[in-house]
């Protein structure tokens, strides 16, 4: 299956209101050098926490809101965008027989 999400982004230093409330969301992590983390968050975001690998840099938090019909493939979006954003923390999303494509 083929998908092309459309996701919507938000860059902020710390978490506040309104995102802390949001669900089903794809959360990256960077700095101004480096991508450290990219992280498909289900659950509220205000008990998502970085991993600790990430922990001991000063990030920024860009987070993205997927399109409600793409939700359910939010793990392969968070692959391939781990693909293309190469970060320090690699996670090991469980994603197979969906293509993702990105626009721009």
């Amino acid at each position: 299956m083929i998908v092309k999400p459309k996701i919507e982004w938000f860059t902020f230093a710390k978490m506040r209101t309104p995102y802390v409330y949001w669900k089903n969301v794809i959360v990256i992590l960077e700095n101004p050098s480096k991508t450290l983390a990219v992280d498909a968050w289900r659950g509220q975001l205000s008990s998502y926490k970085p991993p600790r690998e990430a922990e001991r840099f000063k990030f920024t938090y860009r987070i993205g809101k997927v399109d409600d019909e793409n939700e359910e493939y939010l793990e392969c979006i968070a692959q391939e965008l781990e693909k293309k954003l190469k970060p320090l923390v690699v996670r090991d999303f469980k994603c197979e027989n969906v293509m993702v494509v990105l626009c721009c």
